[in-house]
């Protein structure tokens, strides 16, 4: 996948108008080769230092109308920056939290690969909806509760243009409906951290993709 701005078909109209959703991904982290779906880590200096060149540009382009963020800390830090620079509030969105990975969760991906060998064979196959880490969420769930969400989101905002802070998983799970990819194909589409994917929602549903990963969106 090109990273950048990437075309893709129109959205079809079928007499509703399109909202335009802005799919954020945090800044840079550092999880220290743990597992980190739901387990909460914040920015690292890397990511900060991102953040902060993004809020020397953000005042020179249009706001969305509606700022949502995921929960987790990594999310919060750089939806709070937004808003602020926007004149936004940040809505929490439990919908856009990152996969639960259940008892694994933060662990060092090593001792994962050295103890729980055949689950993670499962895992890298990317062939299994069904496939949830011990005590975690399915991706068929992720993906439910991903689309869920941002269908009651975007239904209160049929037609202006919004933002949601976000994870890479969900944006790929985003993608991966539009795209016809099954919900446990979580590695194409992966954003980098920082970058904006925006796509465009009609009748209920993801439609096209707007642009994917881009740097400049700002």
């Amino acid at each position: 996948m090109t990273h950048g701005r990437v075309r893709a078909r129109e959205a079809r109209q079928n007499g509703y108008v399109a909202t335009r959703i802005l799919l954020i991904r945090h800044a840079e982290t550092d999880a220290g080769g743990r597992l980190c779906g739901s387990f909460d880590i914040p920015l690292s200096a890397a990511g900060r230092a991102q953040l902060e060149e993004l809020l020397r540009h953000t005042a020179a382009r249009p706001a969305p109308v509606a700022l949502f963020t995921s929960t987790l800390r990594r999310a919060r830090e750089v939806g709070c920056a937004l808003g602020r620079a926007w004149g936004l509030l940040p809505q929490p969105a439990e919908w856009a939290r990152e996969i639960d990975c259940g008892e694994v969760d933060g662990m060092p991906i090593s001792q994962i690969q050295r103890e729980r060998p055949e689950l993670w064979a499962r895992n890298e196959a990317q062939l299994d909806d069904t496939f949830a880490w011990p005590g975690g969420e399915t991706y068929a769930r992720f993906r439910s509760r991903v689309l869920d969400g941002l269908a009651r989101t975007a239904a209160t905002h049929a037609g202006r243009r919004i933002a949601v802070v976000t994870h890479a998983g969900v944006v790929s799970q985003v993608l991966g409906a539009i795209r016809g990819r099954p919900a446990s194909a979580w590695r194409p589409d992966r954003p980098r951290p920082l970058t904006a994917t925006e796509i465009a929602w009609t009748n209920g549903a993801p439609e096209a993709v707007v642009s994917y990963d881009d740097p400049d969106w700002w």
